[in-house]
């Protein structure tokens, strides 16, 4: 509880105080006593009004939700409630300390007039989050005049109240609207599936035709004639996102505004000159991970989710089900790039030996430095003879092969870009062929693309039955 002087009493303090107090020094007789008397009054009038203003919004209390939940960019609401108990406030002032992260679509700050004893009062706060997060809020001011108004009385009061932004997926979903994420049951037709399943099924007798791989030997002997093994298709299998944070993930993305995507990319310092807006790559990795999420619980896969920098950060199992996704989310919604270097051998540590079925494994990783890429070469052998394992990157800005601009270049200096960006490129394209050599397949998809491909290359290892 905090007491400030209010305007009226600067105003009794320096209109009648001022000539009171010269009367009270320099005159001698009659006027003297009765400026002291005045003065005497006002400075008794000033504590009484102190002493019984002092608790006058301390029975005052605020309703606030516990968790509120919002997406990056929509406009979401906060609802509060204001509670007196106590005496009639003719009027009541609040203000709520609000992030930069957010742009503020209705007032933070207000007066409530009349609220009486018992009376409640709603305000809905409507705020537009500009980055995905946790925040809270944790006070809120409040303020009213004293009994006669010579003072200020304010209170902070606490509030828990949490907001979780999650990432935007409006555009992706769009982009993916038509082909995976909305496809209903109109006009579906046979597709031959291909692969003979993994799962098995029965044992019955050696049909002319069959494979005498799938002969169960044992069963023969038993038998004393040929018997034969039969798989059926897998319908459910383990999908796992491994996103990496580290240093890499944080290398920007910079998209021109003339493109449309402001509302995709919409961050408050996320400008250069007012001619582009930036992100980072880590955005578009979380973004990749919840599309291939919602993905997997179309396709009824399980859906699982690691996180690591130069640690094991989350490993979340692969379940399925709407709980799961949205324990998935809340996992994902507050990785931020770290300043460390990606190590890989304590991630192939845990998913060997967490993952006791074999699983398509899609990884979210930068590996555009060689050092990092070479590292990534060494840790990869404890994995991928066990389960599939996909590479997704963004292809850098510039990493593009020489004379594939549709335009010539203007100056020397673009020149020496493009000879730069086609090392680059062909960089990246002999860290392909090498992992392809170990089984894995390296994507390099723009930034707009990335989602679009790793639920392509999903989708196809799903079709193929190759995990």
């Amino acid at each position: 509880m905090r007491v400030v002087p209010n305007i009226l009493l600067l105003r009794v303090a320096f209109i009648p105080g001022i000539p009171a107090i010269t009367l009270l020094v320099y005159d001698q007789g009659f006027l003297r006593i009765v400026s002291a008397a005045c003065l005497c009054a006002v400075f008794l009038a000033v504590i009484i009004d102190l002493v019984i203003s002092r608790s006058r919004i301390s029975q005052v209390e605020v309703e606030s939700p516990g968790l509120v939940r919002g997406t990056k960019s929509r406009e979401m609401e906060v609802l509060l409630a204001f509670i007196n108990p106590g005496p009639l406030l003719k009027r009541l002032r609040y203000g709520i300390p609000v992030s930069r992260f957010f742009r503020i679509e209705s007032e933070i700050e207000g007066v409530i007039e009349n609220l009486g004893s018992g009376k409640k009062h709603a305000v809905n706060l409507r705020l537009t989050p500009l980055k995905r997060g946790r925040y809270r809020f944790d006070n809120l001011h409040v303020e009213t005049d004293s009994v006669i108004g010579f003072w200020l009385v304010r209170r902070r009061i606490s509030l828990k109240t949490e907001m979780r932004v999650y990432p935007d997926l409006s555009i992706e979903r769009k982009r993916l609207a038509s082909i995976f994420l909305m496809r209903g049951h109109e006009g579906t037709h046979l597709v031959r599936q291909v692969g003979k399943g993994r799962d098995f099924e029965q044992l019955r007798e050696y049909q002319t035709g069959d494979d005498y791989v799938d002969i169960d030997w044992k069963a023969t002997a038993r038998r004393q004639m040929p018997v034969t093994r039969t798989y059926q298709i897998e319908k459910t299998q383990e999908v796992y996102v491994v996103v990496d944070h580290s240093r890499l993930s944080g290398r920007e993305i910079r998209v021109p505004l003339d493109e449309g995507l402001t509302d995709e990319w919409l961050y408050p310092e996320a400008s250069s000159g007012g001619e582009e807006v930036i992100s980072t790559q880590l955005e578009k990795f979380l973004h990749c991970a919840l599309i291939l999420a919602s993905v997997a619980e179309k396709q009824g896969d399980q859906f699982g989710f690691v996180s690591f920098s130069d640690k094991v950060d989350q490993f979340i199992k692969a379940k399925s089900g709407k709980g799961h996704y949205n324990v998935i989310r809340d996992a994902l919604f507050t990785l931020e790039p770290e300043s460390v270097a990606p190590d890989f051998e304590p991630l192939m540590i845990a998913l060997r030996q967490k993952l006791n079925r074999r699983s398509l494994i899609i990884m979210l990783i930068d590996l555009s430095d060689p050092f990092t890429a070479e590292h990534f070469f060494g840790a990869l052998p404890l994995i991928n003879r066990q389960h599939l394992i996909l590479v997704n990157m963004v292809r850098p800005a510039r990493a593009r092969e020489l004379f594939s601009r549709q335009s010539a270049p203007d100056s020397n200096g673009e020149i020496y870009e493009e000879l730069g960006g086609h090392l680059q490129w062909q960089e990246l394209k002999e860290i392909g062929n090498q992992l392809r050599h170990l089984g894995v397949e390296l994507g390099l998809p723009d930034h707009e693309e990335l989602c679009t491909e790793a639920v392509t290359q999903y989708l196809n290892v799903k079709n193929r039955q190759l995990i």
